[in-house]
C-alpha cells in the first residue's frame, strides 16, 4: 500500500485493519505469530500507527478480543418480529452457517481458546465474553419458553454452548455436514424443550 492510501484511510479504518491483520495473524501462526511489525506489515500501514493505537502485543491482543466477543453476541442478534421460537432457531443455527465452518476461522477460534492459557487477561476476556453470550442466549430461550425458570433457561445456554464449541471443534478436523445438522437441531431441542 503506498503512502498517499494510507493517509487517505479514516482512522477508524485503519484500526480495523490491523485487528483483521491480527485475527489473520492468529489463525496462521498463534501468538507466536503475532508482533507489532508483522501486524503492521499485515496491515500494509507503519508500524508507528500500531504503536499509536495500541500500546503492547498485549493491548492489541485484548482489543481483539473485545471484537470477537462483540461478534459473539451479534450472532445472537434477532429479527424481534419473529416470534421468539423462530429467533432461537435463527440464532442456532448461525453458527453453522458457512463462514464459521473454514479452516481459517475455526483455526482462529481455537488459537482464541488457547490464550486465555497465555495471560490472566486474556482468560478474564475470554471468560466474560462466554458469560455474555450464555447469558444473551438465555434471554433468547426465557422468551421462548417463558414457563422455565431463569436457572433452567441457563443451564441450556450453557449445554448448547459445550455443543457449540464441540460442533466447532470438530468441524475443524474435518466436515461431517450430517453431524452438523445434527448437532444443531440438537441445540434447538435443548433450547426449545417444555
Amino acid at each position: 500500500m503506498d503512502a498517499h492510501a494510507e493517509n487517505n484511510d479514516q482512522p477508524v479504518d485503519r484500526q480495523v485493519r490491523i485487528l483483521d491483520a491480527t485475527l489473520n495473524l492468529l489463525a496462521r501462526h498463534g501468538i507466536s505469530g503475532v508482533s507489532m511489525r508483522a501486524v503492521a506489515r499485515e496491515a500494509g500501514v507503519a508500524l508507528g500507527l500500531v504503536n499509536y493505537h495500541y500500546e503492547d502485543k498485549t493491548t492489541l491482543i485484548r482489543a481483539v478480543l473485545h471484537r470477537i466477543e462483540e461478534q459473539d453476541v451479534a450472532l445472537l442478534a434477532v429479527d424481534e418480529s419473529l416470534p421468539p421460537e423462530k429467533q432461537v432457531r435463527l440464532a442456532l443455527r448461525r453458527i453453522a452457517e458457512p463462514r464459521f465452518l473454514t479452516a481459517e476461522y475455526l483455526s482462529l477460534r481455537l488459537q482464541l481458546w488457547a490464550l486465555a492459557q497465555a495471560h490472566e487477561d486474556f482468560a478474564d476476556i475470554n471468560t466474560a465474553a462466554q458469560k455474555k453470550y450464555r447469558a444473551g442466549l438465555a434471554a433468547l430461550i426465557r422468551a421462548a419458553r417463558p414457563a422455565i425458570s431463569r436457572g433452567e433457561s441457563n443451564r441450556r445456554a450453557a449445554d448448547i454452548d459445550v455443543l457449540q464449541n464441540g460442533l466447532w471443534l470438530t468441524a475443524l478436523l474435518g466436515l461431517d455436514q450430517t453431524s452438523i445438522r445434527r448437532s444443531v437441531k440438537r441445540c434447538e431441542e435443548i433450547a426449545l424443550a417444555d
